[in-house]
């Protein structure tokens, strides 16, 4: 049960952000690259500073809220264009983020050739507690993804009423 709730969280944050376009009788096909880009731009920028092989090796310890902010930003970001093309452009939704799915595919893959192809690792212990941490009751483990994923779920109802 701790494993079903836990890897369905992520999958649910994502249907809950594209819900509000389908109840508009609208869809956003670069929903899920954009998920992709934004946890490799978190990643890199999660790094510990020590790490042999960070990404960015001038930069410091980012806080984590502050990654938080701007990968939303990102995602605000591709969300105004696919908005602007459909509102202005009167392109319809699904031609829009296919096109949309598409560049946000190529600014990522450029992204990860820059940093070298390789995987990322050498996560600050802070991420990686808010990430994979869970509170144990008794023999059951309840993962903190949960508790966003219900965070996300009540933001969302609020912004669908």
């Amino acid at each position: 049960m701790s494993n079903i709730l836990t890897q369905s969280s992520v999958r649910i944050i994502i249907a809950l952000g594209v819900a509000g376009l389908i109840v508009t009788q609208g869809t956003d096909l670069s929903a899920g690259r954009q998920v992709g880009l934004v946890a490799v731009l978190s990643a890199t920028l999660l790094q510990v500073a020590d790490n042999v092989n960070k990404v960015f090796p001038d930069l410091g310890e980012v806080p984590i809220v502050a990654v938080i902010i701007a990968v939303c930003l990102v995602g605000a970001i591709i969300g105004l264009v696919n908005g602007l093309i459909v509102a202005y452009m009167k392109v319809t939704p699904f031609i829009a983020t296919l096109g949309t799915m598409i560049i946000v595919y190529g600014i990522n893959s450029l992204y990860f050739d820059t940093v070298g192809a390789s995987p990322i690792a050498g996560f600050d212990s802070r991420f990686s507690e808010f990430a994979q941490g869970f509170i144990r009751l008794g023999d059951f483990k309840l993962s903190y993804l949960t508790f966003y994923r219900r965070y996300c779920y009540w933001c969302c109802l609020g912004y669908l009423e």
